[in-house]
């Protein structure tokens, strides 16, 4: 089937604070194969005034400004100003490859069923050095990445933050969870997981800015450490009636949680039999900041 180029995407792209990246990334869209683009720049309530000069210098770009309230804010916000019928972030240091918007869009066009395509990434350094590596699925695992992976993904795997493009009626039933402080991609990428059908193409079709600053929030593990609760909270908030569903969920998040504890406490695990947590899995979530041999 032809691609129809009369289909209006909108690239969301947060700013705070941080001018250096902001023209590449935007370039990046903007050098995009396909043309048909809306970029909206989130100004997430810098302190230094530079994004405006920034956007003004291409056509297609709306600059906006928000009281700062954090990258889920940022996004929910461009959402709500987006008038594109599919929709994609890009965080303000990352970038889009030319080709990107263009073959995602054509699987979503001939794949009535999908609601999102995502990617593998290569990382380039803080200068834009491709590094050489990429982050995405193994090859043995990339059929796993495709269809309705909720359960596989649980607790496992979320999709890297500038690949993916959706429809934008996913955001009729989902926004970002604007509390969350680390682990708002994972959070929204479980819940979405549950409701909707993805594709994965296993190239990199964006490219991830690795500078391994400690001040990267997804660099202080700490603040991940039971956010696995607030997960769960958020599937609750979702209307998930089905008790047996919500024991499964319960039992994959509190043993995630469990993990991910001991991995930052490595002098301090915790031992706790499989079948405790089976037996009740709400208490483990309740208490992950606080469990003891």
């Amino acid at each position: 089937m032809e691609l129809n180029k009369n289909y209006l995407v909108s690239v969301i792209i947060p700013t705070y604070n941080r001018d250096e990246f902001l023209e590449d990334a935007i370039n990046s869209v903007v050098n995009q194969t396909y043309k048909n683009i809306e970029i909206l720049v989130i100004d997430d309530g810098s302190s230094r005034k530079y994004a405006e000069a920034i956007c003004n210098k291409f056509e297609n770009c709306k600059y906006f400004y928000k009281v700062n309230g954090g990258i889920s804010s940022a996004r929910n916000f461009g959402i709500q100003n987006a008038t594109g019928d599919f929709i994609a972030f890009l965080d303000d240091d990352d970038l889009f490859m030319p080709e990107k918007i263009e073959k995602q869009i054509a699987i979503l066009i001939n794949n009535l069923d999908v609601d999102c395509v995502h990617s593998s990434a290569a990382i380039i350094d803080e200068n834009g050095i491709v590094t050489g590596e990429t982050i995405g699925a193994a090859v043995n695992k990339a059929n796993s990445r495709s269809g309705y992976v909720f359960w596989n993904a649980l607790g496992n795997w979320c999709i890297k933050s500038p690949t993916p493009l959706f429809r934008k009626k996913v955001f009729d039933k989902l926004q970002f969870d604007e509390q969350l402080v680390v682990g708002e991609d994972l959070d929204f990428y479980q819940r979405m997981f549950y409701f909707y059908k993805i594709y994965y193409i296993n190239e990199p079709l964006s490219y991830y800015r690795d500078c391994n600053s400690i001040s990267r929030l997804s660099k202080n593990e700490e603040k991940y450490i039971g956010i696995e609760r607030r997960f769960f909270e958020n599937f609750l908030k979702m209307g998930i009636k089905n008790p047996f569903t919500l024991y499964k969920i319960a039992v994959k998040l509190a043993r995630t949680g469990i993990r991910n504890r001991n991995i930052f406490y490595k002098d301090d695990k915790v031992i706790i039999c499989k079948w405790k947590i089976f037996l009740n899995p709400f208490y483990y979530l309740k208490n992950l900041n606080n469990l003891k041999n």
